[in-house]
């Protein structure tokens, strides 16, 4: 049975390797990675919610039944403006819940269970995943158009709040589900999973 925050309890985790992600739109993202890279049967991936219910979860997660079993823990975050900050955010959640806190980004602390963490878009950059979404179609045949139709907008004095999230759906609008979710979309095989930009994601996920 999938580990799921519900109703503030958190249930019994049902694989021995845990990616416990941010919101639904990251779980379903991922879900379609892991499925891409064969790994799918191994790797369980949860919500854990907001980036607020993070620390809660964890305490509840590192004392649901079976989590003795647990073998590695991957935490998943989007970095939004500080990497750094977000970060910390996570190394004072897993300290708190008594598990092993991993001196930086992408690196795994041994223990039972190890843990490390991936900080979208990666290294000390801010962002999001649909940073790198952005950066998986720059060549594709649509960014000509993607990209006149935001200096469009600039040009009508018209100020687009969180670019990559607007960008990345109006890739979607041109794909025949346009109405789907970024991470849904990843399940539409509508990004491509084997780009460069998502090499060091690929790479988080066959070292958990």
């Amino acid at each position: 049975m999938p580990a799921e925050l519900v109703a503030g309890n958190v249930q019994s985790p049902g694989t021995h390797w845990q990616l416990l992600v941010e919101g639904n739109d990251m779980r379903n993202f991922f879900e379609a990675l892991v499925e891409h890279l064969n790994r799918d049967h191994e790797i369980e991936v949860v919500n854990f919610g907001g980036a607020n219910q993070m620390a809660g979860f964890l305490a509840g997660f590192a004392t649901a039944e079976g989590f003795g079993d647990v073998r590695s823990i991957g935490i998943v975050r989007d970095a939004e403006a500080s990497a750094t900050n977000t970060f910390k955010s996570v190394q004072t959640a897993l300290a708190n819940a008594n598990l092993p806190v991993p001196d930086g980004p992408e690196t795994r602390l041994g223990g039972k269970p190890s843990v490390s963490v991936l900080i979208l878009p990666g290294g000390s950059e801010s962002g999001m995943l649909e940073t790198l979404l952005c950066e998986s179609i720059e060549q594709d045949e649509s960014k000509e158009c993607i990209d006149a139709f935001f200096r469009c907008l600039t040009s009508m004095g018209i100020e687009v709040k969180r670019p990559e999230k607007a960008r990345a759906r109006v890739y979607i609008t041109t794909k025949r589900e346009a109405h789907l979710s970024v991470g849904v979309a990843a399940k539409r095989k509508y990004w491509d999973l084997e780009h460069e930009a998502f090499a060091h994601v690929r790479r988080f996920l066959m070292e958990l």
